[in-house]
């Protein structure tokens, strides 16, 4: 990392990073402690648009991190904190999506719409395991009669447990696109909406925040496009064989989240 930009606070991805599934990570919660008790800031970020900060902090907690709401960010409240941005009060908005969405919806006191009958505004889509015909023909009335397309996230496919994937968000969001031949404002990694959330929360210059995360096409890539530097961790998905022969390599690369800290300006 370059001396003369030092690196003062982060936003770090979850799995991979923290904890892999149901385990944490060796050192990742001693590293949050320390950075908290030093009075550092950070935000973990992530795609998952199904929960609330609150309940990703009790996970966490049930490992021994220590989170606070605060300083976590799913990509639902970054598609909701753009549609802030660009919306009248008062918009109505029709939600393709679960708890976590409908709940950051209502946080910024939005109308959520479900009869498709009344008009909206804007609709948000995001993983929607319950996701029925119903709900896509509700979305592309919407969109066809004006309403702004947003996702919070176009992953196609979803990890699950054992190994296995699980349709994603992106599969939702594609149908709906395809139906209405109109493409979204994407706010989740790897594109630069979350990432720009995430420094704006920091409220810090975006030279001295970097990400840290364990995948290159998400995290670094994202990262990258964001123009916050990139650090990538060797304890989830992507390899240090794969790191060097990437096109547009991390800033740096660290055995773990632990290593961070020698890449930081602790004073």
């Amino acid at each position: 990392m370059s001396e003369s930009r030092p690196v003062h606070t982060w936003l770090t991805d979850m799995d991979g990073v923290l904890v892999h599934e149901e385990d944490p990570i060796a050192g990742a919660a001693e590293f949050l402690a320390e950075a908290r008790r030093r009075g550092l800031q950070f935000q973990l970020v992530t795609n998952n648009s199904t929960t609330s900060p609150e309940l990703v902090a009790e996970r966490l907690r049930t490992m021994d991190i220590e989170v606070l709401p605060e300083e976590i960010l799913t990509s639902a409240y970054a598609a909701v904190a753009y549609v802030k941005a660009h919306a009248e009060p008062g918009a109505r908005v029709r939600v393709v999506g679960e708890a976590g969405l409908r709940e950051a919806v209502e946080h910024e006191g939005f109308l959520i719409v479900d009869d498709g009958d009344v008009d909206a505004d804007w609709v948000i889509a995001g993983l929607d395991r319950a996701f029925t015909y119903a709900k896509l023909a509700g979305a592309t009335k919407a969109i066809m009669a004006g309403a702004r397309f947003v996702a919070t996230n176009a992953d196609a496919l979803l990890p699950v447990e054992g190994g296995q994937v699980v349709p994603g968000a992106g599969t939702m969001i594609a149908a709906i696109q395809t139906a209405t031949a109109v493409e979204p404002v994407v706010l989740g990694k790897p594109e630069p909406g979350l990432f720009a959330v995430g420094v704006e929360r920091l409220g810090l210059p975006i030279e001295t925040v970097a990400m840290v995360g364990d995948r290159l096409d998400t995290d670094v890539d994202g990262g990258r496009r964001a123009g916050v530097r990139t650090i990538l961790v060797l304890t989830g998905v992507s390899t240090l064989a794969e790191a060097e022969a990437w096109p547009t390599p991390p800033d740096a690369i660290v055995a773990d989240l632990r290593h961070v800290a020698d890449l930081l300006d602790w004073h």
